[in-house]
């Protein structure tokens, strides 16, 4: 057992949450303001639009009739600008559209739900018009409908498809990933009436929910329904699905193969199409082959207890004997459509089966005596001996295979393997969504590499540059990483995964060659974040080596044993068991993934939630002399290293408490910990580091942008000003006023300056806000005179995209520790004693 536990966080105050009354209404825009003063060209302008979609609709399928092409759906997709301040997007439903997605600025992709008559949208123009009724205002909201088709190529196509779409020939087979809304409008919750008896208003929210499961039954027959559509006008341009259909709750995903002719069909006509993407081979660069020798080693098999972790790969080399004890060889499986072999066929060495020796070893190969294992492996094949995925691997479909293969064994999933080119920063992608679905479902977690920037390419790709070709226009290390193409690529953005850049190991530098950067600082291939929506992306860092460059004007990239981690090889190529030849985030992931196998014998019940704020809370940046703003570091480093020793217990001078719970939205849950009186006498001081960590998961949709969105609920944790008393922190925390600087002082307290906080301008680092990650992290520095009688931290729930928020609870863990930097300050027992007696006195 370890000297010094971590400690459960036993004492709350839980609350409803009441929001502050008042509040200043939202200002009109100027577009808006503009409407409502010309309200006869504005009405003009939106009939003129109906009427051109009408008449091109009309037409499109008089002209699909003749060719004998199936009939579209009674529905013509629109691409609509509203007021992004005044206007909710779910309000569209009166104007008789149906919204299929949410883009930036006040932009919507939609579909009409009356056919080709768009009798609300007329009636609303009327009486906007006429200036009748209760809502004769809100066509001015509505600020303009595009009739044009040119939206559906810049908005739905990826970013690579649209720019070959002109390219496309019509007899040539290609392969895409297709996005489909099937989204139901479920209205807001009842709630009771101050006069109401708790009977009545229970029978109300039972017909509510009758209503609402009604809906529910709905979307599931209008999923079969689109997919029918779709597979309709697949199959008449004799096109296969290469997938099943992945469904989501608000949409569904599949992999189709079809011609030219075909896919210009779907994207412009399709209505409820919102996403469509080429097909990725996620192939992962091969590495270069040097040698090394080792010792007489004996390994011994990891104990019964054990967790086994999955690598999802391009499979292991089984019988290595640095792997073979640790091999579940009764669950290797390959997953590729026509090759059952589970080996690692990859040249040089091998990917998968390094991968799976970084899982076991982390950063220390052993090279004599006894060793037994940490953890047992399972080998999932899905990449082929190029190291590629091939294109009847459809990745969200793979996903869910994998996992429902290994459920009864596996909880962590190690996935060393991304797309090639940065991630959409529009919808959370079908593969990522997946990921966090099964997250939700199943609590598996997935740790996934950031991916890597190409070392050199023989072409010119301006929206995917090698590390070489930005040095040669003029983009030196690290200032590329602020590049769009630097940033992380799929599915690293995966809300509740655990993301991984890469850090040099060390540095080296000679007359001719020298290495990017030095010990700590970020690796000349990682990618950076932010992730998607800003959240904290990567979460976290680890060490995967570096390029060495040429110095000259055209530098060429090479690997340097020194600066390269070492890896356990496949032997297949007659090459040696161990080496240091290789670099890549690929190596990186899978040592967080090895102090996961160390956290889960330690604690082998432990949820997904405990694991991530565990991994966090343990991490700290790297001391790095790189002229690096913060915000810079946020994006490269997440929150840091990760460190064995403080995941796995604590120290005299360190103390940590953790708790898990489940929280509904307008809920708070306030934790106090106890300082002693002798910690925080003001004659000292000591320095003190304080951290948090917050980990929550939910039910996701797609169509929505925004973590908030995204989930069904949220949650996120304030914390005591100092100086604020326990009773008016409860009050401001139940009231969830977020008080600002200014307000604080007028409450004579001053708020804990938390390197992020809930406002992006409020804390230490600019521009992030805590609650835009589900892996919510910060960090203070307090002298001990500074330190309060009670330190409180309030998790606090929020309503997200599900309506019955009185069902609803989503899961947390929540971590807080105390560290004195001054090592001979004995914190921990001082801590513990206190807190015991604390709450046996409340109690």
């Amino acid at each position: 057992m370890a000297d010094f536990p971590h400690l459960k966080l036993t004492y709350s105050i839980p609350g409803d949450y009441r929001s502050p009354k008042g509040g200043s209404k939202k200002d009109i825009q100027e577009k808006t303001s503009f409407n409502l003063a010309n309200r006869s060209s504005h009405a003009k302008h939106l009939q003129n639009r109906i009427e051109e979609l009408q008449s091109q609709w009309i037409q499109k399928n008089s002209e699909r009739d003749e060719l004998g092409l199936p009939p579209l759906p009674t529905a013509i997709p629109l691409f609509l600008e509203i007021d992004p301040e005044d206007m909710e997007f779910d309000s569209l439903r009166s104007f008789g559209i149906e919204v299929l997605s949410v883009e930036d600025d006040g932009l919507v992709i939609g579909a009409s739900t009356e056919g080709f008559d768009f009798e609300s949208l007329k009636d609303k123009i009327t009486n906007f018009l006429s200036q009748e009724g209760k809502f004769k205002d809100t066509a001015a909201k509505l600020w303009d409908i595009n009739s044009g088709k040119k939206w559906r190529l810049d908005y739905i196509l990826s970013k690579e498809l649209n720019e070959k779409w002109e390219e496309l020939k019509d007899d040539q087979i290609y392969t895409v990933d297709l996005s489909v809304s099937c989204a139901v409008y479920i209205t807001n919750v009842v709630t009771q009436d101050k006069e109401e008896s708790d009977e009545k208003f229970q029978i109300r929210l039972s017909a509510w929910r009758k209503r609402k499961e009604l809906l529910e039954i709905q979307r599931d027959a209008m999923e079969s329904e689109r997919f029918d559509q779709l597979a309709t006008m697949v199959q008449v341009y004799g096109g296969s699905f290469l997938s099943s259909m992945i469904g989501l709750d608000d949409s569904f995903c599949v992999r189709i193969e079809i011609n030219g002719a075909g896919l210009k069909d779907i994207v412009f006509n399709y209505p409820y199409l919102f996403e469509v993407n080429e097909y990725d081979p996620y192939s992962i660069e091969l590495g270069s082959a040097e040698g090394d020798n080792v010792g007489e080693l004996e390994f011994i098999e990891p104990d019964e207890t054990s967790p086994t972790i999955c690598v999802i790969d391009s499979g292991i080399q089984e019988n290595h004997k640095f792997l073979e004890k640790a091999i579940q060889k009764h669950l290797s499986k390959s997953f590729l459509p026509s090759d059952p072999s589970t080996v690692d066929g990859v040249k040089n060495g091998g990917h998968g089966t390094r991968v799976a020796g970084s899982v076991l070893f982390g950063n220390q190969i052993p090279k004599s005596g006894k060793h037994q294992f940490i953890a047992k492996l399972a080998n999932a094949r899905v990449l082929d001996q190029t190291n590629s995925m091939p294109r009847e691997l459809y990745p969200p479909a793979l996903m869910k295979a994998v996992q429902s293969h290994y459920e009864k064994d596996c909880k962590v999933f190690q996935l060393s393997i991304n797309s090639r080119k940065s991630v959409r920063q529009v919808h959370m992608s079908d593969w990522a969504s997946t990921i966090d679905q099964l997250n939700y479902e199943t609590d598996s977690l997935f740790v996934i590499s950031t991916g890597n920037i190409n070392r050199e390419t023989n072409f010119l790709d301006i929206n995917n540059p090698s590390v070489k070709q930005h040095l040669i226009q003029g983009r030196q290390y690290p200032k590329y990483f602020q590049e769009q193409s630097a940033k992380i690529a799929n599915p690293s953005q995966s809300a509740f995964s655990l993301t991984v850049g890469s850090i040099c190991l060390n540095d080296f530098d000679d007359p001719d060659w020298k290495s990017f950067g030095k010990l700590n600082e970020p690796s000349a291939f990682t990618r950076s974040g932010p992730g998607i929506w800003g959240m904290v992306k990567p979460d976290v860092v680890e060490y995967g080596g570096d390029y060495v460059q040429e110095k000259n004007s055209s530098p060429n990239l090479i690997t340097k044993e020194i600066t390269s981690p070492e890896t356990v090889r496949s032997t297949a190529s007659a090459m040696s068991a161990i080496g240091r030849d290789k670099v890549g985030t690929s190596f990186s992931a899978p040592k967080v993934t090895h102090t996961i196998a160390r956290i889960l014998n330690q604690w082998p019940n432990a949820s997904s939630l405990f694991i991530r704020s565990l991994v966090a809370q343990s991490a700290r940046w790297p001391d790095v002399e790189l002229p690096l703003s913060l915000n810079e570091k946020l994006e490269l480093f997440g929150y840091g290293l990760p460190s064995l020793d403080r995941a796995l217990e604590n120290s005299q001078s360190r103390i940590t408490f953790y708790t898990e719970g489940k929280i509904s939205p307008k809920q708070a849950k306030v934790y106090k910990i106890a300082i002693p009186e002798e910690l925080n006498r003001p004659g000292d001081s000591f320095d003190y580091l304080i951290e948090v960590s917050l980990a929550y998961k939910a039910r996701i949709r797609r169509t929505r942008r925004g973590t908030k969105s995204y989930v069904s609920s949220w949650a996120d944790w304030v914390s005591g000003h100092l100086w604020e008393t326990d009773q008016q922190f409860q009050e401001r925390v139940l009231q969830y006023a977020s008080t600002s600087v200014e307000n604080a002082e007028k409450l004579k307290t001053e708020p804990i300056k938390w390197f992020i906080r809930e406002q992006s301008d409020w804390g230490i680092v600019k521009g992030f806000k805590r609650n835009d990650s589900t892996l919510q992290k910060s960090w203070a520095n307090l002298k001990s005179y500074q330190l309060p009688e009670h330190l409180s931290i309030a998790v606090v729930g929020h309503a997200g995209w599900e309506k019955d928020v009185y069902k609803e609870e989503i899961p947390y863990c929540l971590m807080v520790s105390i560290e004195c930097l001054h090592p001979e300050v004995k914190v921990y027992e001082k801590i513990r004693i206190h807190n015991e007696t604390q709450i046996e006195i409340e109690v």
